[in-house]
């Protein structure tokens, strides 16, 4: 055996007996610091090695020195806030580090822990407490500073003072306002604990201010929109954004306004969305005397995203388009009709499940507007809706409106309102009765059922043109004054219709059984204009000494006319004709104080 062989095992016991006596004498060490501070560690230069975290956190409340009081000064042009830091709470933090310097030779394995405290015996670990203001303080600080700085501003705008006037556009140009960044003022400030300090605090433009040249080109854009009516539908919904709204929702120098278009829309989500709804009809089968009506609805939710985007794009659109002139005299109004985007969900109940007699669907649909209406004038206009409403024709048989509705008189229920006799406004019972008679030639016209008799007003109603061109309206009276048509379809049909007398607005629709049949109104022509003869004014014991309302609107004297086309399922003509309308100018009507 040699030497070498012979001092092997001897080294190898004598390196496990320090091994063990190490590891031993670890396990002594690290008992004797339990819950204590090891060696070697210092915070701002004192001893912590030894000490529970209780007592360090004594020695080091006892041994540094209260933080030096210096100011902060917040600056913006020539406002200036200053505090001390002392008001702003500064202290001393030395939480972090009292749990950082307990935490050293307890991460990690063994002897990578038993290294570092090695080392520390040597070379101490050095670690510092910092200077820190209260956080809530120096928000209340920054909030005082805001009050000083932030100018309320606003955005420029287009406001319509009355639609289709652009004499009364007006652009605001936009008042500056600015506010302090307040977060980043506030980090700024936690940031920079030291000596006095002054701080350029950094504030952000709230508005834009239009220049002269952005002025012009802001009226420009904005009479682009001047006369133009956007209806959005979604089956018999119907959301209406006339010139003046349209106006409102453009930003300036350019794009629009997303805040008033999300409020816009949110609003819209409150009218168009609905669960589904089932159909309900009741009626004597031998009479065919309705007791109850409700016809199926798709439940709808509005897409808020599409819409919008649908919404700009029409705007821009317009904005795009050369402005057409139209004559002096009538509405200068451009409609466009865009379907609502909504997702639906379907009812379990359909109408073909309520009845054999083929009224199953929509066929045709006709609405007005009677904006301006005086309140027995909206009376009369749901009594005459319900009166013909839910009336179901057989085929074959002609619909008369005069003889559905029946005796028009303060007998039968209805209330004197203003009505066209002999050239003139006057109180009669059943102002209003021709708002009906006209919405049910609209909807007839969209169903292409046989219009037997249709007679135009002698004037041009303004109620009438709110939501159509002139020239589409049907007057009624006693006898021959009527409105008539024949249900020229294989199944029974029905006229429903329903008023919303808050929003002054009502249609009719008519269900049946679709044969395919289409229609289209084309050709539409107004011509001959007259202008109105000088304003009416009508004495009103109702009203207080020195008032005036206006009750009917001037319009031009015009003549019409349109040609109404209807195709079968296979594209044929099978009817074409052309409706023609006379109407004299019409003057202003005003009513005025007793005596006035």
């Amino acid at each position: 055996m040699t030497t070498s062989e012979k001092l092997t095992p001897w080294l190898t016991g004598l390196l496990l007996g320090i091994l063990v006596l190490s590891i031993a004498g670890s396990s002594v060490f690290f008992a004797l610091f339990q819950n204590r501070i090891y060696p070697g560690i210092k915070i701002d230069g004192i001893e912590m090695g030894g000490l529970t975290p209780t007592q360090a956190r004594q020695l080091l409340t006892q041994k540094l020195s209260e933080p030096a009081v210096y100011q902060v000064t917040l600056v913006v042009d020539d406002i200036k806030l200053a505090s001390s830091s002392a008001e702003l709470g500064l202290y001393r933090e030395y939480e972090q580090s009292l749990a950082q310097a307990y935490e050293i030779g307890r991460v990690g394995f063994p002897l990578k822990r038993l290294w570092i405290l090695t080392k520390a015996s040597f070379t101490p670990l050095e670690l510092q407490t910092r200077l820190q203001y209260q956080e809530e303080v120096v928000i209340a600080f920054v909030s005082e500073f805001e009050k000083l700085v932030n100018l309320t501003g606003h955005d420029p705008q287009a406001k319509l003072k009355y639609s289709n006037s652009p004499a009364s556009l007006i652009i605001d140009r936009g008042e500056s306002g600015r506010e302090v960044v307040f977060n980043d003022t506030v980090r700024l400030i936690l940031a920079q604990v030291n000596d006095d300090q002054l701080i350029e605090t950094r504030v952000a433009s709230t508005s834009t201010v239009l220049n002269k040249e952005q002025i012009a080109t802001a009226g420009e854009r904005a009479n682009k929109l001047m006369g133009k009516r956007v209806i959005f539908r979604a089956e018999n919904i119907k959301l209406d954004l006339n010139d003046q709204k349209l106006i409102s929702l453009l930003a300036f120098p350019e794009g629009f306004n997303q805040e008033i278009i999300i409020s816009l829309l949110e609003s819209w989500q409150d009218v168009v969305s609905r669960p589904a709804q089932d159909a309900k009809f009741k009626f004597d089968e031998k009479t065919l005397i309705v007791n109850e009506f409700i016809p199926h609805r798709e439940g709808l939710e509005l897409d808020q995203a599409q819409t919008a985007e649908l919404l700009k794009n029409t705007l821009n659109n317009f904005i795009i388009e050369n402005i057409d002139e139209l004559p002096v005299g009538i509405h200068n109004q451009s409609n466009t009709e865009l379907q609502l985007p909504v997702t639906t969900t379907q009812p379990e109940i359909t109408l073909s499940n309520t009845n054999d007699l083929g009224i199953n669907q929509r066929i045709g649909f006709g609405e007005s507007e009677y904006d301006h209406s005086i309140v027995n004038r909206i009376y009369n206009v749901a009594l005459t809706t319900s009166r013909i409403s839910n009336t179901v024709i057989p085929p074959g048989e002609q619909f008369s409106f005069n003889k559905t509705l029946g005796e028009v008189s303060s007998r039968t229920g209805f209330r004197s309102a203003y009505i066209i006799k002999d050239g003139r406004t006057e109180l009669g019972d059943g102002g209003g009765v021709c708002q009906v008679s006209t919405t049910v030639f609209r909807a007839v016209l969209d169903s292409g059922l046989q219009i037997t008799r249709r007679l135009p007003h002698s004037y041009r109603v303004s109620y009438y043109e709110l939501n159509a061109k002139p020239g589409i309206d049907a007057t009624v009276y006693a006898g021959e004054t009527d409105f008539r048509f024949i249900n020229d379809t294989d199944q029974y049909i029905l006229i429903h219709g329903e008023t919303d007398s808050e929003n002054l607005y009502m249609k009719i629709e008519i269900y049946g059984t679709s044969d395919g049949r289409t229609t289209e109104i084309k050709d539409h022509e107004v011509w001959g204009y007259i202008s109105p003869p000088p304003p009416e004014y009508y004495t009103d014991p109702t009203l207080s000494p020195g008032v005036k309302k206006q009750i009917d609107w001037s319009v031009a004297g015009v003549k019409a006319k349109f040609t109404h086309v209807i195709k079968n399922a296979a594209g044929e003509i099978t009817n074409e004709e052309t409706y023609y309308s006379n109407y004299r100018p019409w003057a202003a009507k005003y009513l005025v104080g007793g005596g006035g």
